[in-house]
């Protein structure tokens, strides 16, 4: 992995083999980045896990097959005192039809390059709303 930051932006390049989230934690603890937003990315992913929420729990789907990725969106946020990459993704296979949903799992193939924006003047925590555990944002 390979990255660097600045007020402004953080850019992020992962390699072979590298998980998307794990990485994501480890540059936002790196530079002390509590709360994000997710800009975008471009490269190669596989063994991608996407989940749907139901209500109670997320029903989990995973592909093997490698996939360009169209669009990554998402945050970064703390959840029950953790840093969580909430992210959202749309990927197309080598026959151009598209999978995407609610990336829980996603495994650079060969490159992937993601761009996130730390955010200085709010903060991004989790709470439970009766449904989910969804975004509270509250200036610092």
């Amino acid at each position: 992995m390979r990255y660097a930051a600045t007020e402004e932006i953080i850019a992020i390049r992962l390699s072979e083999g590298e998980e998307l989230h794990p990485a994501l934690r480890h540059v936002c603890e790196e530079f002390n980045v509590d709360s994000a937003v997710v800009v975008g990315a471009v490269g190669m992913v596989r063994q991608v896990t996407f989940g749907w929420f139901n209500g109670q729990e997320y029903l989990k789907t995973d592909f093997d097959g490698v996939f360009e990725l169209l669009a990554l969106n998402g945050n970064v946020s703390i959840k029950d005192q953790a840093l969580y990459p909430h992210l959202h993704a749309a990927l197309s296979r080598p026959d151009h039809t598209t999978v995407g949903g609610h990336v829980l799992r996603a495994v650079a193939d060969h490159n992937l390059e993601i761009f996130i924006k730390p955010l200085a003047t709010v903060r991004l925590t989790r709470q439970f709303d009766g449904w989910f555990e969804a975004i509270v944002p509250v200036r610092r």
